[in-house]
């Protein structure tokens, strides 16, 4: 009984509006299905999300989510690889198909390790998948 008093209480010091459309303002900290957190920062017409964990893979540094609202709210996410004094930037396409109950669905692609260094080759693009992700 404590433990939901507890919960109760902080839930109603939250003080954010809830997101119940993509057209509210979506900055914060948000958290996946595999409890991976991403900052979120809204910018109106734009948005940046930037991972809170380490995601970095070997040769690659930490993935970047740019994304645009329009008719759509779609972007991209990119990581760059380096190789000595050569880099290479992938880039996988991303959306956001639903914003609702403080909670964000993504159709999202991984960026593909190049193939080659200089000139950049890649192989082809990933499958896309479904995320979920919950406002902390």
């Amino acid at each position: 009984m404590k433990r939901l008093a507890l919960v109760l209480v902080v839930v109603a010091c939250d003080r954010r509006p809830a997101v119940t459309a993509c057209t509210d303002k979506l900055s914060g900290v948000w958290i996946t299905e595999s409890d991976a957190k991403w900052s979120l920062l809204d910018h109106g017409g734009t948005l940046e999300a930037f991972p809170l964990f380490d995601d970095a893979v070997p040769e690659g540094t930490p993935r970047v989510i740019d994304l645009e609202r329009g008719d759509k709210l779609a972007g991209e996410i990119r990581r760059r690889y380096m190789r000595g004094p050569d880099a290479c930037e992938a880039r996988a396409p991303i959306r956001i198909t639903k914003c609702e109950a403080n909670a964000l669905q993504l159709v999202v692609a991984d960026p593909q390790g190049p193939l080659q260094f200089a000139p950049c080759r890649f192989p082809l693009a990933a499958s896309s998948r479904v995320e979920r992700w919950r406002r902390e």
